[in-house]
Protein backbone atom coordinates (compact mmCIF):
# COMPACT_ATOMS: atom_id res chain seq x y z
CA UNK A 1 0.00 0.00 0.00
CA UNK A 2 2.87 2.32 0.85
CA UNK A 3 4.55 2.01 -2.64
CA UNK A 4 1.11 2.70 -4.35
CA UNK A 5 0.74 5.83 -2.37
CA UNK A 6 4.35 6.67 -2.70
CA UNK A 7 3.97 6.49 -6.31
CA UNK A 8 1.01 8.51 -6.55
CA UNK A 9 2.78 11.28 -4.87
CA UNK A 10 5.63 11.02 -7.22
CA UNK A 11 3.05 11.56 -10.13
CA UNK A 12 1.33 14.38 -8.37
CA UNK A 13 4.95 16.00 -7.72
CA UNK A 14 5.66 15.64 -11.25
CA UNK A 15 2.70 17.52 -12.65
CA UNK A 16 3.55 20.08 -9.85
CA UNK A 17 7.04 19.94 -11.33
CA UNK A 18 6.21 20.28 -14.98
CA UNK A 19 3.28 22.69 -14.11
CA UNK A 20 6.09 25.30 -12.62
CA UNK A 21 8.16 25.05 -15.46
CA UNK A 22 5.55 25.75 -17.94
CA UNK A 23 3.92 28.40 -15.72
CA UNK A 24 0.80 30.09 -16.67
CA UNK A 25 0.13 27.77 -19.73
CA UNK A 26 -1.91 25.33 -18.05
CA UNK A 27 -5.35 26.67 -16.47
CA UNK A 28 -5.95 26.04 -12.33
CA UNK A 29 -9.16 23.50 -13.72
CA UNK A 30 -6.75 21.92 -16.37
CA UNK A 31 -3.97 20.93 -13.46
CA UNK A 32 -7.06 19.76 -10.65
CA UNK A 33 -8.34 17.87 -13.58
CA UNK A 34 -4.84 15.95 -13.71
CA UNK A 35 -4.19 15.59 -10.45
CA UNK A 36 -7.97 14.15 -9.79
CA UNK A 37 -7.00 11.54 -12.65
CA UNK A 38 -4.13 10.58 -11.25
CA UNK A 39 -5.78 10.10 -7.51
CA UNK A 40 -8.44 8.50 -9.39
CA UNK A 41 -6.50 5.61 -11.18
CA UNK A 42 -3.82 5.08 -8.17
CA UNK A 43 -7.18 4.34 -5.97
CA UNK A 44 -8.71 2.24 -8.49
CA UNK A 45 -5.51 0.28 -8.31
CA UNK A 46 -5.27 -0.17 -4.71
CA UNK A 47 -8.83 -1.25 -4.57
CA UNK A 48 -8.20 -3.83 -7.59
CA UNK A 49 -5.12 -4.77 -5.60
CA UNK A 50 -6.58 -5.08 -2.10
CA UNK A 51 -9.93 -7.34 -3.52
CA UNK A 52 -7.29 -9.92 -5.38
CA UNK A 53 -5.40 -9.47 -1.85
CA UNK A 54 -8.73 -10.14 -0.51
CA UNK A 55 -10.15 -13.20 -2.84
CA UNK A 56 -6.15 -14.86 -2.50
CA UNK A 57 -6.27 -14.60 1.02
CA UNK A 58 -9.27 -15.93 1.32
CA UNK A 59 -8.86 -19.27 -0.97
CA UNK A 60 -5.61 -19.78 1.36
CA UNK A 61 -7.38 -20.01 4.54
CA UNK A 62 -10.43 -22.26 2.86
CA UNK A 63 -7.73 -24.97 1.48
CA UNK A 64 -5.70 -24.58 5.03
CA UNK A 65 -9.44 -24.79 6.68
CA UNK A 66 -9.61 -28.05 4.22
CA UNK A 67 -6.18 -29.32 5.02
CA UNK A 68 -6.47 -28.96 8.57
CA UNK A 69 -10.41 -30.96 8.15
CA UNK A 70 -8.63 -33.53 6.28
CA UNK A 71 -5.71 -34.26 8.91
CA UNK A 72 -8.09 -33.90 12.12
CA UNK A 73 -9.71 -37.12 11.52
CA UNK A 74 -7.57 -40.04 10.74
CA UNK A 75 -8.06 -43.30 11.26
CA UNK A 76 -4.90 -45.13 12.28
CA UNK A 77 -4.42 -48.74 11.53
CA UNK A 78 -3.36 -50.35 14.59
CA UNK A 79 -3.34 -53.96 13.07
CA UNK A 80 -5.00 -55.72 10.24
CA UNK A 81 -8.52 -54.78 11.15
CA UNK A 82 -8.21 -52.80 13.97
CA UNK A 83 -7.84 -48.75 13.22
CA UNK A 84 -8.06 -45.32 16.26
CA UNK A 85 -9.60 -42.45 15.16
CA UNK A 86 -7.88 -39.70 17.54
CA UNK A 87 -10.36 -36.69 18.13
CA UNK A 88 -8.99 -33.44 19.50
CA UNK A 89 -9.68 -30.18 19.74
CA UNK A 90 -13.32 -28.22 19.28
CA UNK A 91 -15.79 -30.11 17.06
CA UNK A 92 -18.69 -28.18 15.65
CA UNK A 93 -21.55 -29.77 13.59
CA UNK A 94 -19.71 -28.76 10.29
CA UNK A 95 -16.80 -30.86 11.42
CA UNK A 96 -18.43 -33.34 13.18
CA UNK A 97 -20.39 -34.17 9.72
CA UNK A 98 -16.61 -34.04 7.84
CA UNK A 99 -15.55 -36.55 10.72
CA UNK A 100 -18.62 -39.09 9.93
CA UNK A 101 -18.08 -39.21 5.89
CA UNK A 102 -14.02 -39.10 6.07
CA UNK A 103 -14.39 -41.93 8.97
CA UNK A 104 -16.84 -44.25 7.16
CA UNK A 105 -14.95 -43.75 3.77
CA UNK A 106 -11.64 -44.81 5.68
CA UNK A 107 -12.84 -47.57 7.67
CA UNK A 108 -14.33 -48.91 4.19
CA UNK A 109 -11.17 -48.45 2.35
CA UNK A 110 -8.95 -49.94 5.65
CA UNK A 111 -11.15 -53.09 5.74
CA UNK A 112 -11.47 -51.96 9.48
CA UNK A 113 -13.27 -54.14 11.55
CA UNK A 114 -12.35 -52.69 15.06
CA UNK A 115 -12.77 -48.79 15.01
CA UNK A 116 -11.20 -46.83 18.49
CA UNK A 117 -12.73 -43.91 18.77
CA UNK A 118 -10.83 -41.85 21.69
CA UNK A 119 -12.39 -38.88 22.59
CA UNK A 120 -10.07 -37.77 25.43
CA UNK A 121 -8.75 -34.86 23.20
CA UNK A 122 -12.16 -33.12 23.00
CA UNK A 123 -13.11 -30.45 25.59
CA UNK A 124 -16.81 -29.76 24.76
CA UNK A 125 -19.46 -31.01 22.65
CA UNK A 126 -22.86 -29.60 21.70
CA UNK A 127 -26.30 -31.51 21.41
CA UNK A 128 -25.60 -31.48 17.32
CA UNK A 129 -22.06 -33.01 17.76
CA UNK A 130 -22.99 -35.57 20.14
CA UNK A 131 -25.83 -36.82 18.09
CA UNK A 132 -23.50 -36.40 14.96
CA UNK A 133 -20.76 -38.91 16.52
CA UNK A 134 -23.68 -40.86 17.63
CA UNK A 135 -24.40 -41.65 14.44
CA UNK A 136 -21.04 -42.14 13.37
CA UNK A 137 -21.46 -45.15 15.92
CA UNK A 138 -24.38 -46.22 14.16
CA UNK A 139 -23.53 -45.48 10.37
CA UNK A 140 -20.30 -47.75 11.32
CA UNK A 141 -22.55 -50.45 13.02
CA UNK A 142 -23.90 -50.77 9.34
CA UNK A 143 -20.98 -51.18 7.51
CA UNK A 144 -20.02 -53.72 9.94
CA UNK A 145 -17.46 -51.63 12.26
CA UNK A 146 -17.80 -53.10 15.82
CA UNK A 147 -16.94 -49.01 17.79
CA UNK A 148 -15.07 -48.52 21.18
CA UNK A 149 -15.41 -44.92 22.37
CA UNK A 150 -12.74 -43.77 25.10
CA UNK A 151 -11.89 -40.97 26.89
CA UNK A 152 -15.15 -39.18 27.13
CA UNK A 153 -15.26 -36.42 29.46
CA UNK A 154 -17.93 -36.09 32.04
CA UNK A 155 -19.34 -32.75 30.31
CA UNK A 156 -19.63 -34.51 27.14
CA UNK A 157 -21.31 -37.88 29.44
CA UNK A 158 -23.94 -35.10 30.60
CA UNK A 159 -24.84 -33.82 27.18
CA UNK A 160 -25.11 -37.56 25.72
CA UNK A 161 -27.43 -38.38 28.71
CA UNK A 162 -29.39 -35.21 28.56
CA UNK A 163 -29.82 -36.21 24.95
CA UNK A 164 -30.96 -39.70 25.67
CA UNK A 165 -28.45 -41.20 23.67
CA UNK A 166 -28.56 -45.30 23.53
CA UNK A 167 -24.98 -46.48 24.64
CA UNK A 168 -25.98 -49.86 25.15
CA UNK A 169 -24.25 -51.72 21.60
CA UNK A 170 -21.24 -49.36 22.24
CA UNK A 171 -18.08 -50.74 24.14
CA UNK A 172 -17.09 -47.50 26.30
CA UNK A 173 -13.75 -47.32 28.54
CA UNK A 174 -12.10 -44.68 30.83
CA UNK A 175 -9.06 -44.49 28.67
CA UNK A 176 -7.75 -45.36 25.56
CA UNK A 177 -5.09 -47.60 27.16
CA UNK A 178 -8.54 -49.79 28.13
CA UNK A 179 -9.67 -49.51 24.72
CA UNK A 180 -6.48 -51.17 23.16
CA UNK A 181 -6.55 -53.82 25.94
CA UNK A 182 -9.97 -54.55 25.47
CA UNK A 183 -10.14 -54.48 21.64
CA UNK A 184 -6.93 -57.60 21.90
CA UNK A 185 -4.22 -55.60 20.37
CA UNK A 186 -2.24 -55.73 23.23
Amino acid sequence: MREFFRTRDQYLHFIKEFVFSNKEKYSQEFIDLWNKKVVNTIDKVVIWFMEEHHEFSVKRLQCQQEMINELSSPVITLNRHTGLLPLVGDIDTARAKLILEKTLKQCSEKRVDCLLIDLSGVIMIDTMVAQQLFHLVEALALIGVKTTLSGIRPEIAQTAVQLGLDFDQIIITSTLSRAIDSSKIG
